[in-house]
């Protein structure tokens, strides 16, 4: 099974979350602050973090920042686990780079499964790896790595990232709604997730990819029905 990092400074949550991920049978490291899990980080290869927001000297968020401003962990999956609940917090933490965001108290089985969509997803998901890109207009996505040119230019993208896109090309043309994208992309129950994952993660996509993310040309908002791709 997976090595999963926490970090946490309340040793009830970290105790919490080292038996329900134990009882999946994941190994599981707990550190209890920002600095002493990036040390870690230098040390170890987990393939998740789950990180709490809200902790001294360091806080989560900005532990995740240096996660990803490091190539070596940049797409290393992130989980938030914290108490902080408001849509801003939600968007917050997926615009420092976290890939999904569950709020404290939470619930065993919620974890269980957003810890095996995480590590679906970070394993390549549904990729075709037969297929070499998947072309919309003057969009081309790579199906090999997580990346997309427009235009000739070349954007990283997360594993999260590229599972988004890739579900919008599917459907080009046609509008995606938000409803569709916890579903297939996040893979949250029908009728379950919350919409704030979706808006940070499409504002994150068009501020890498358009010319100018306040006019969107690639990824354009279909009042009332959702999302569509178009190149």
């Amino acid at each position: 099974m997976a090595l999963i990092l926490a970090v946490d400074d309340e040793p009830e949550a970290l105790g919490t979350i080292r038996r329900v991920l134990r009882r999946a049978e994941h190994t599981v490291l707990t550190v209890d602050s920002g600095a002493e899990a990036l040390r870690v980080l230098k040390e170890e290869q987990p393939d998740l973090v789950i990180l709490d927001v809200l902790m001294p000297e360091m806080s989560g968020l900005e532990v995740c920042r240096r996660v990803r401003a490091d190539p070596f962990h940049a797409k290393l999956p992130i989980l938030f686990l914290t108490a902080r609940s408001r849509p801003s917090d939600i968007t917050e933490g997926l615009d420092a780079g976290g890939d999904d965001y569950v709020t404290k108290p939470f619930q065993v089985d919620e974890l269980q499964a957003r810890v095996r969509a995480l590590l679906r997803r970070a394993g390549g998901g549904a990729l075709d790896r037969d297929a070499v890109n998947l072309t919309v207009g003057s969009l081309s996505l790579s199906l090999s790595r997580p990346d997309i040119a427009v235009a000739g230019r070349r954007h990283e993208l997360t594993a999260l990232e590229h599972r988004l896109v890739h579900y919008l090309m599917v459907y080009a043309g046609q509008p995606c709604t938000i409803d569709q994208l916890l579903e297939h992309v996040w893979e949250y129950p029908p009728g379950t997730g919350d919409p704030a994952l979706v808006y940070a993660q499409i504002k994150n996509l068009r501020r890498k990819i358009e010319p100018d993310p306040d006019s969107p040309v690639y990824i354009r908002t279909v009042h009332g029905r959702g999302y569509l791709i178009s190149g």
